[in-house]
């Protein structure tokens, strides 16, 4: 039987000789176009890619061309200051006075350099009425009475006359329970008008044990989320 012949193909990168090896067929071998891998990848990058100035710095580089798009960058360098020079604009921190760069889509009433001027610029003008949670100095009050030992000593009696059980659910879980103000104590600071000491310990409504109910910590949740539409809280707490 006559053995067949091939042609033998060259690089076409290198122009050195492809060798064929016994288990390449004939077909296969006379589609080969290179003598090994390395010839192959420099053949795609001389062939697949251009050379192209970078955008930013303008420095000469190769990119593929399918990744070539309107704005091309040498390195992630590059590419960020570039973000910032063409997406930021010049303000004036409204504390110190400083000159410096913010984001365009960032940029409000008042812009701080740092936290440090946010912070101090926050302490002069966003206290007492000037803040946005300002509730007439009710909570102030209120943070002042939950630190008093009457306080304390209120909170253990209600437990103790409710056999430290919750009246909604029966939980009898220690640390999980909750003294509720029936009517609410920020109401109660309002409606008595209370801002110095001696009113609050005065006030005999604040410290009405009728007042208050045990409740557990998920009951007691319930029952502010939905303001004591909760049938089981609303029938405990009447």
């Amino acid at each position: 039987m006559k053995k067949k012949t091939y042609e033998i193909k060259k690089c076409i990168l290198c122009g050195a000789k492809i060798k064929k090896r016994k288990n390449v067929s004939i077909v296969d071998y006379s589609k080969r176009k290179f003598c090994k891998v390395s010839c192959q990848h420099k053949w795609n990058a001389l062939t697949k890619s251009s050379d192209i100035e970078c955008t930013f710095c303008g420095k000469k580089f190769r990119k593929k061309n399918s990744q070539i798009g309107e704005n091309n960058f040498c390195s992630l360098d590059c590419a960020s200051k570039y973000k910032t020079l063409t997406h930021s604009k010049k303000v004036i921190c409204s504390w110190c006075g400083k000159e410096f760069k913010k984001a365009k889509n960032q940029i409000r009433g008042n812009n701080y350099c740092s936290q440090k001027c946010m912070g101090e610029w926050q302490t002069k003008f966003r206290v007492g009425e000037s803040n946005y949670n300002w509730k007439g100095g009710l909570l102030s009050v209120s943070k002042r009475i939950r630190s008093l030992n009457k306080y304390t000593d209120w909170r253990k009696d209600i437990f103790k006359r409710d056999n430290f059980t919750c009246q909604c659910c029966g939980d009898k879980t220690g640390g999980n329970l909750n003294a509720h103000h029936k009517k609410q104590l920020l109401d109660i600071i309002k409606e008595y008008h209370l801002n110095e000491m001696i009113d609050v310990l005065r006030c005999e409504k604040l410290w009405d044990l009728n007042n208050g109910i045990t409740l557990c910590e998920n009951c007691h949740r319930e029952c502010h989320q939905k303001k004591g539409v909760y049938e089981n809280i609303k029938r405990a707490i009447q």
